[in-house]
């Protein structure tokens, strides 16, 4: 199932290496910018998140300064599902 997440490196050169090691042809990256001094990119991928970027994810309250056209509904659910503390 495609995931769509959100990811802040501490600097391009590790964001290149980590992303050029687990991109698959079918993923699709944004570099969003520098934010807050981190290197932001979202991804759309095909399949899953690769386990080397997992440690990178971050959860900006929905949908942050960018989403994929028609995704927005699904990252707010994954916001609830796993950046909301359980009450």
């Amino acid at each position: 199932m495609a995931t769509f997440r959100k990811f802040a490196f501490p600097d391009g050169a590790t964001a290149e290496k980590l992303l050029g090691q687990s991109l698959q042809p079918l993923d699709f990256a944004v570099r969003v910018g520098e934010i807050d001094k981190a290197v932001c990119v979202d991804i759309l991928f095909h399949d899953t998140c690769p386990e080397p970027l997992a440690a990178f994810v971050v959860w900006p309250a929905p949908v942050g300064v960018h989403s994929f056209s028609g995704w927005e509904e699904q990252y707010a659910a994954d916001f609830q599902e796993f950046a909301t503390p359980s009450k």
